[in-house]
């Protein structure tokens, strides 16, 4: 409780020290010679003394306001492609300075230098955070995994896992629907293979609102990919090498006319990566120690990526548009993961060593096609969406083990193999009518349909060549999950200041799991209401505060209900639990946006409360080991279970200062926090004994209760130096944790990134060193009834990447400057007038 009233305090205190600050505004709009409004347009407010004291950007009505003290000024609006102006203030009260008319500083041609936006890096609305990833240096030559550990409230550890908040339930999208290039069931995998030049943005949504999927206690991560908007023949080609060794490219297209727009994006990538890791297991039967077991890893994953995307907008007419798009991503790889095994009894005497070396290989292809149709109707924000998405994947994997005992000779060869395809389709429609002046009704359905099929296995190699089956390895699996959901959700508008939006989702899913291996069938029907709620405060024009409500939901992905085993190491094996759950979360998120001068600041406190929790549940047994100095080796087993309730609770504070016209600040900050209760037990019949080599039964039971504290950082600080270099320093910080069961390390790295445009800015050249100090790696220590497990894992080393990008463009600026704003079918892609969580 002292925790949360800290919180509560803290975010008290930013929100009345901001508001305690007398401001005077200045308000105006810009405007096209066509007497059109000019967005994206930077308004700066610069003094003799401090530089930049405010900032701010027009929006599509051409508005701007910002604030200050009393004080001489020069107000600087810097719109894209036309003359700069500069206006002497001398602000004493508000002020409000009507319409500048800006001017074309030329028409842009093919060879001809090409201006660039300086839009912000980073955007907070109230319904969800932008971050701008095709203008971060720090992306460039990156992969979508490591990019996305630059994105304010993402983390991501040495394993390429993300979480959002400290909460690993993300629900990833791609162009706000669920795409093949996610991969089947390893979304931390494949996001290591999506080339960062390919995205345009990410949109962080933590407590989505009825029109988005329920999926995810955390929230939502959508990735909204290249398509090229401009008016004209336009793109950009990027080369990009580094150490490790990698070496790739990538291509963006785009031609666009009053009538059409097509989109292309073609991508290469090689990377050679290497891992390493160790661990020890002590055990403590009956609380004394008897013996230990360290392990020694190390790994080379090799990869060879290719990805394509054609698409296009047809514009029918000013009310209706179609759009179509096609992607497709081929993966091949080698990995070799070579695992060392050291045995020791309780005086720290070795008594036996073992090794298991793996060699596989690894084929990936996906392939997606979606159409969208728009129709807009004559009242403004009345329209109706429908959009389908087809996707198909597979993953084909194929490994040979050799063991090795103490003296390195062979005793035995297995080989591996799982392969998974899936097919999907997700059809969507969306009704949205204005009602009055300020309300907004929506309606809309979603179906969404997967079948994903699994054949996997572990043969052991007898010596004459043939193989024997594994049986408890053996899979052969069809998992076929649909989900049909409908909503709708109304909201308005109360004065000027207040505003309120509510929703109500209904979701019907099944599923049915038929395991061939076995001749048995699993299936579960859930139908479940999911109801939203939005209220919005406008304190000011800068200042702006919202609370939020969504019931969340988490369910199982089908590899955790498959009742086979899938093996880590020789000794550490895990299985799914046909009986588990969906849990339950209900989410509250109290928000506020402010802007002073310099410094944009938003705080959110959150809290969360989750039922029956998805929690790991391990068990060991022992196996022969065919040594007579030391006769069985401990094997642990792992599977999910429902145990327990979650009270989990946090302040995630973003802030951006400009102190300087050369520098910029950007800090972000997690504290967050939990509170578990819960317990499993289960019964092992056949358990060997070590001590007497005979077969029993034995009760293993884990508690779950406790509670934990932890945080995330990173600040990052850009310049702009000398003859034009841009620097970004980055540092991050993964705090540790300790519960109950596990203790989790703090954690530092810090990235760094060096750029400078040529050729008249047509091009950029970009340095970037990711891990200075080799230092990012994830260390934990698990805690069990009879022993404890300590790990260190370091996924990649240190990374050296030099990127160069040339951009052309040919664009009559006239016709770009008056062309119309047009959707592009994403789900979620763009903004609202309601700055609620209507957003689609």
């Amino acid at each position: 409780m002292r925790l949360r009233s800290l919180f509560a305090l803290i975010f008290i205190c930013v929100c009345a020290g901001l508001n305690a600050q007398e401001l005077l505004k200045i308000k105006g709009k810009v405007l096209s010679s066509e007497n059109k409004p000019v967005e994206y347009t930077t308004i700066s407010l610069e003094s003799s003394e401090d530089g930049v004291v405010a900032e701010a950007a027009t929006d599509a009505k051409g508005e701007f306001t910002v604030e200050a003290k009393a004080g001489q000024y020069v107000l600087v609006i810097e719109p894209l492609g036309y003359d700069v102006i500069e206006k002497q203030i001398n602000l004493e009260s508000a002020l409000d300075l009507g319409t500048f008319t800006v001017k074309t500083t030329q028409t842009v041609s093919l060879g001809a230098a090409v201006v660039t936006a300086e839009k912000p890096i980073y955007k907070v609305e109230l319904d969800k955070k932008v971050y701008d990833m095709a203008n971060d240096p720090m992306s460039q030559g990156q992969t979508l995994s490591d990019a996305l550990a630059n994105v304010p409230s993402v983390s991501v550890d040495a394993e390429g896992n993300v979480s959002l908040r400290g909460n690993d339930n993300v629900k990833f999208l791609i162009d706000g629907k669920p795409s093949g290039m996610l991969g089947v069931s390893d979304v931390a995998e494949a996001l290591k293979n999506i080339p960062a030049e390919n995205v345009e943005r990410i949109e962080l949504v933590t407590n989505p609102s009825a029109r988005y999927e329920a999926s995810g206690s955390a929230g939502i991560i959508n990735i909204i990919l290249k398509k090229g908007t401009n008016t004209g023949f336009n793109g950009s080609v990027t080369l990009n090498g580094g150490i490790p060794k990698m070496v790739g490219g990538n291509v963006n297209l785009n031609y666009k006319t009053k009538k059409y727009n097509i989109y292309t994006t073609l991508g290469t990538r090689y990377m050679d990566r290497e891992g390493e890791g160790n661990a020890l297991t002590t055990n403590y039967p009956n609380g004394i120690i008897s013996d230990y077991r360290k392990t020694d890893t190390n790994n080379n994953r090799i990869r060879r990526n290719y990805n394509a995307r054609l698409g296009g907008e047809y514009y029918l007419d000013d009310k209706n548009t179609l759009g179509a798009s096609a992607g497709y991503r081929y993966n091949n790889g080698n990995n070799i993961n070579d695992v060392r095994y050291y045995y020791y009894d309780a005086l720290w005497n070795q008594t036996d060593k073992t090794a298991r070396i793996e060699n596989e290989k690894e084929l990936e292809k996906s392939f997606d096609a979606d159409f969208n149709y728009k129709h807009a109707f004559d009242t403004k924000g009345h329209e109706f969406t429908f959009t389908g998405r087809y996707s198909y994947q597979k993953e084909d994997e194929n490994g040979i083990i050799r063991n090795l005992n103490a003296s390195d000779a062979l005793t035995g060869n297995e080989r591996t193999y799982s392969l998974e395809t899936q097919n999907s389709a997700v059809f969507t429609a969306d009704y949205v009518r204005p009602i009055g002046e300020k309300g907004k009704f929506e309606l809309g359905a979603r179906v969404d349909l997967s079948d994903t099929k699994t054949n996997s296995g572990n043969n052991t190699i007898n010596t004459d060549g043939t193989e024997t089956p594994n049986k408890a390895f053996l899979a052969d699996i069809d998992n076929q999950q649909n989900v049909y959901a409908g909503y709708v959700q109304y909201g308005n508008a109360i004065g000027e200041k207040f505003q309120y939006f509510a929703g109500l989702r209904l979701e019907s899913s099944d599923m049915e799991i038929a395991n061939h291996s076995e001749g048995t069938t699993i299936s579960k029907k859930y139908t479940d209401l999911f109801p939203t709620l939005t209220l919005n405060y406008k304190l000011t024009d800068k200042n702006e505060m919202q609370l939020s409500y969504s019931r969340r939901v988490r369910r199982p992905m089908g590899f955790m209900l498959m009742p086979y085993f899938s093996s880590v190491n020789a000794l550490d094996v895990r299985r799914g639990n046909p009986d588990l759950n969906p849990t339950y979360t209900n989410s509250f998120e109290l928000s506020y946006i402010a802007t002073v001068g310099k410094l944009m600041v938003t705080p959110s406190l959150f809290y969360q409360r989750t039922t029956d929790v998805i929690n790991d549940f391990q068990t060991y047994n022992y196996i022969e080991s065919g040594n007579p100095l030391k006769p069985y080796n401990q094997a642990f087993e792992t599977m999910p279970v429902n145990a327990g309730n979650e009270d989990r609770y946090g302040l995630d504070l973003t802030a951006t200062y400009r102190p300087f016209k050369w520098w910029n600040l950007m800090f972000n900050v997690n504290l967050f926090g939990y509170n578990r209760t819960g317990s499993y037990s289960a019964i092992i019949s056949d358990y060997l004994n070590p001590d007497t080599g005979v077969t029993e039964s034995k009760e293993f039971t884990q508690s779950f209760k406790g509670d934990g504290f932890s945080s995330r950082g990173r600040l990052s600080s850009n310049f702009i130096l000398p003859s034009d270099f841009k620097l970004q320093i980055a540092g991050n910080y993964m705090g540790g944790m300790k519960t109950a069961q596990q203790k989790t390390e703090d954690n530092l790295s810090m990235d760094l990134s060096l750029s400078k445009d040529l050729l008249k800015k047509r091009a950029s050249l970009t340095l970037n060193v990711r891990d200075v100090f080799n230092s990012r790696k994830r260390e934990q220590t698990t805690f069990y009834e009879e022993s404890e497990n300590y790990q260190s894992m370091r996924w990649m080393k240190r990374s050296i990447n030099l990127s160069f990008t040339y951009r052309f463009k040919n664009t009559n600026e006239k016709e770009q400057r008056g062309k119309q704003q047009r959707s592009n079918g994403e789900e979620m892609g763009g903004g609202e007038e309601m700055q609620m969580q209507s957003a689609s």
